[in-house]
């Protein structure tokens, strides 16, 4: 298969593993112990243990998901053109975070307000909007930034062309060379100390969260684009991505032991989740170490899993290709199924650990079962995926390369490999 062909089946799985893992995420949050009912209605009982499986989701899911996003994008641009990659994200992000803003404001209001309240009936509400779809927002704002800086970014080339017209080759090439240096020491080195740097400057005043901070999640996105066009670091990180997920475990441990000894998250420093508390607190040298300790963990377990996900997951599977696939649905409905399972078993006399594998088994089953039935061979999946699938499509499909046919030939004209019949 050529480059201008390969599709990155790893990378494929390793998104749709994130996406699922919200369901992990969200299932967890009525069980932290100390979680403000202002954020998240909480249950009685509350374990550690979940919140330790919280804090490693939370550490890298968002960062990797805007890196892989950065990639894809310089993908779609490279493989077709940025007037197509602004289509498709019009059509795939688009249109979906239209027909589920009202869908969230229809049943996640009233859920809550069960959570918080045990009082069960249906209003509609956009308080809270965008939920969980702030995501697809931040996608949405990247594509508006681009379409609105381009004319004037095309108006510098054109300008620096001038400037070596008449005779300033001097002075471009000075700029060309000082953006060449700052991109290899943000984006392009294999040690990403600059890169953690720029990542923890730029979300030091939102502490971290990604929610309220595009310039944030868009850092993470422009190093994933980065990337595609950096075949020299993508195979260091295929090669190498034990040695980033190592240390990433070690500053993960250093993380947990610092909330264990009760520092603050900056996040609750800065912005005083609790109502109550009046006097603002100092960002302490343990608070930032905390902070530093999130950063440096995010940016090395996301790259790490970038490599792992290639290096082992890179060639086709028909399950893997189904996650994949099946996690956009999964992403976009689970949220008020597992909010409600995990509010209806608050009274429940049972361990938290136990309603927790309840709630995400659950929620995960249901995602799963409606996808296979409802939308993977329906149009919903043509609106969400831009494909339909039929009921068993492997006959139709490379098992090598992953690529789909309506009507397959002998050979496989993406890879050349032998159909099966």
């Amino acid at each position: 298969m050529t480059a201008s062909t390969t599709r990155y089946h790893g990378l494929d799985v390793l998104r749709g593993i994130a996406m699922v893992l919200g369901i992990v995420l969200h299932a967890a949050l009525p069980y932290i112990p100390g979680m403000p009912s202002s954020i998240w209605p909480s249950d009685n009982s509350s374990s550690y243990p979940i919140k330790i499986i919280f804090e490693f989701i939370h550490m890298w899911r968002m960062p990797l998901f805007f890196m892989l996003a950065g990639f894809f994008a310089n993908l779609i641009i490279t493989r077709k053109s940025w007037v197509f990659w602004c289509s498709n994200r019009f059509l795939r992000v688009g249109l979906p975070t239209a027909v589920f803003f009202p869908v969230m404001g229809l049943t996640l209001p009233w859920i809550w307000k069960y959570g918080s309240t045990g009082e069960f009936y249906f209003f509609y509400s956009n308080a809270g909007q965008p939920f969980h779809l702030w995501f697809l927002w931040h996608l949405l704002i990247f594509v508006l930034f681009s379409i609105v800086f381009r004319i004037p970014c095309k108006s510098l080339v054109a300008l620096l062309q001038l400037l070596n017209g008449i005779g300033l080759e001097i002075l471009t090439s000075f700029l060309h060379k000082l953006k060449n240096v700052i991109a290899a020491i943000i984006f392009r080195s294999k040690l990403p100390i600059g890169f953690i740097f720029a990542c923890g400057v730029t979300n030091l005043w939102a502490g971290g969260e990604l929610l309220i901070n595009p310039l944030g999640s868009g850092l993470y996105f422009l190093f994933g684009f980065s990337l595609y066009k950096n075949p020299s670091l993508f195979s260091f990180v295929k090669k190498e991505w034990k040695y980033y997920i190592l240390i990433a475990i070690l500053v993960f441990s250093l993380y947990i032991a610092l909330d264990m000894k009760g520092v603050k998250n900056i996040t609750e420093v800065i912005y005083q989740t609790e109502i109550g508390e009046k006097q603002t607190r100092n960002v302490g040298l343990f608070v930032l170490a905390r902070y530093s300790m999130e950063i440096i963990g995010a940016v090395l377990f996301s790259i790490g899993f970038i490599g792992l996900s290639e290096d082992k997951f890179g060639s086709y599977n028909p399950f893997s290709r189904f996650i994949s696939d099946g996690s956009y649905w999964m992403y976009l409905i689970h949220l008020p199924i597992v909010a409600f399972t995990t509010f209806f078993m608050f009274d429940w006399p049972i361990f938290p650990e136990i309603k927790f594998v309840i709630a995400t088994s659950l929620t995960t089953g249901v995602c799963l079962v409606t996808y296979r039935y409802f939308v993977r061979s329906t149009f919903i999946g043509v609106f969400l995926n831009g494909k339909r699938h039929g009921g068993s499509n492997l006959g139709k499909m490379c098992l090598s390369c992953g690529m789909s046919f309506l009507n397959p030939e002998r050979f496989c004209t993406g890879c050349g490999k032998e159909l099966p019949y």
